[in-house]
């Protein structure tokens, strides 16, 4: 019998395009030992397959500790709400990949601090499986200070930037 092959990207690609373009709440589809499932309304359930998977990698040993760091003082939900404020709106990682704020090595960033920008102004592009995902600011306003570092690895939801406050 012929073994099966791990999905592609594109095959992957393909899959959640048919996801988007169809009536589709949920599709699952299995290649060989790779399962792959997709919902439009949520976080699906863990089977005890999906929830037994082992780490890849073991994890590395904790580095010995020279000082205990002081314990983070604990602030208040207005407290928070009043710190988010004061730092201005912030532009948020719409999916997880490489942020870079120039358009290629050696070129001018699309934005600096102080610039200010229309809700449709790119201030970087996020980079995942070599495609380049321009992130817009979503609001008008003025840059008041980009969070994350050109080259980092950065996670959905993370602040790249904020607006002046």
């Amino acid at each position: 019998m012929a073994q099966e092959s791990a999905p592609s990207w594109q095959q992957l690609l393909d899959l959640v395009a048919t996801l988007d373009g169809g009536d589709y709440d949920t599709v699952a589809i299995t290649w060989g030992e790779v399962s792959v499932q997709l919902s439009r309304t949520g976080p699906l359930e863990q089977t005890a397959a999906t929830a037994s998977v082992a780490p890849v990698a073991p994890a590395p040993a904790p580095a010995p500790a020279a000082q205990p760091a002081p314990a983070p003082a604990e602030l208040s939900a207005a407290d928070q709400a009043g710190t988010d404020a004061a730092l201005g709106a912030p532009i948020t990682a719409p999916m997880l990949g490489v942020f870079y704020r120039r358009p290629a090595p050696g070129a001018a960033p699309f934005v600096e601090p102080g610039d200010v920008v229309e809700a449709d102004t790119t201030i970087g592009i996020i980079e995942i499986m070599k495609l380049m995902n321009p992130v817009v600011a979503g609001a008008a306003g003025t840059i008041a200070a980009f969070e994350a570092q050109d080259g980092a690895q950065v996670q959905f939801g993370q602040v790249l930037a904020r607006f002046e406050a």
